[in-house]
């Protein structure tokens, strides 16, 4: 999770600086925030997320990136768990352009910062159809889906749970996502409603 510093740059000062640094930091409109490691199950699900977008994506003009890959939304430097763009992007380069796909796995500490702070700043993106919040405590995955002006809020759950990612072709499995885990199954929860923020 995010620990803020006090200190305010431009972009091209904070991209400077963080190649300096042995962690990684967000860039949170001019404030830097330092990211804190995650867990076993934290790593596993984004690294099943990562190897299911890859296997299905293989062959198309659609980049898989993972975790140490940044975005630049709405004056901000972030790192998502997971993303997908379809943009040409240059091997060089320090920012990747166009998500179509942010997935983030949520823990006590982030799942705030990700609800809120991230998912405003992600929905300024014209390019973005679909963001994906993974809880890693119980199998639950938040699916918010760009309709017309809004969003929808899909909640999926159990063993036979699919992920659905219809600008890419794509399902994934809940199952799959949770692999070699000890995350829970045992929970029922009801199935959608639409959010316009």
């Amino acid at each position: 999770m995010a620990l803020r510093k006090e200190r305010r740059m431009t972009l091209d000062e904070f991209l400077a600086w963080e190649e300096r640094q042995d962690g990684r930091h967000e860039f949170l409109q001019g404030e830097i925030v330092a990211m804190v490691g995650g867990t076993v199950a934290h790593n596993q699900i984004a690294g099943n997320v990562y190897a299911a977008l890859r296997g299905e994506l293989r062959g198309s003009p659609c980049r898989v990136f993972q975790e140490t890959m940044r975005i630049w939304a709405d004056e901000s430097v972030f790192y998502p768990d997971v993303f997908v763009t379809c943009a040409k992007l240059d091997d060089r380069d320090r920012l990747a352009r166009e998500p179509i796909l942010i997935v983030e796995v949520l823990s006590d500490s982030t799942s705030s910062y990700d609800h809120t702070t991230k998912s405003a700043a992600y929905r300024t993106l014209p390019s973005l159809t679909h963001y994906v919040l993974i809880h890693q405590r119980v199998a639950v995955v938040e699916s918010f889906r760009r309709a017309g002006d809004g969003w929808t809020h899909e909640l999926l759950s159990g063993r036979d749970g699919v992920l659905a990612i219809p600008a890419l072709e794509v399902t994934l499995p809940l199952a799959a996502i949770y692999e070699d885990t000890r995350v829970s199954f045992d929970l029922t929860i009801p199935v959608s409603d639409t959010d316009n923020a």
